[in-house]
């Protein structure tokens, strides 16, 4: 099951999970309580919502998660932090829209699965671009 988060709690894992850790690693220390090695890799991570929020965002670690409002800027900076990706190498932005995103349909999947409903991402030629829903 898919677990709905907030964006400063999807950037606050995914940074964790960017700067070494590993999802499966970090879901185990969120897990346990184990606030101090996060920091150690890590150093800014908020202890108070790792422990606030530890089933929750554990659970969004394994099952993955939706975003419960996701700006444009939040869906640049999960591009980053989750894929790796950049803005003006990877993809391009025009009218608070990413175009020309390469993914497979994998990645495409954790893309809707995060950015839906708000967000609309679609397949055109072999490219994703992600659309605001306003913006259809």
């Amino acid at each position: 099951m898919t677990i709905t988060i907030s964006q400063a709690e999807a950037y606050q894992i995914e940074r964790i999970v960017h700067s070494g850790l590993g999802r499966e690693q970090t879901a185990e220390l969120i897990e346990a309580g184990d606030v101090s090695t996060i920091q150690q890799s890590y150093p800014k991570a908020d202890p108070e919502m790792l422990q606030e929020q530890k089933n929750k965002l554990a659970a969004a670690l394994k099952d993955g998660y939706s975003i419960s409002f996701p700006t444009f800027n939040g869906v640049r900076n999960l591009l980053h932090l989750r894929f790796g990706l950049e803005e003006d190498k990877d993809y391009v932005t025009e009218d608070k829209t990413v175009r020309g995103l390469k993914a497979d349909e994998a990645a495409a999947a954790i893309l809707r699965t995060m950015f839906e409903p708000l967000w609309k991402v679609e397949r055109n030629g072999g490219q994703l671009s992600i659309t605001h829903i306003s913006k259809s």
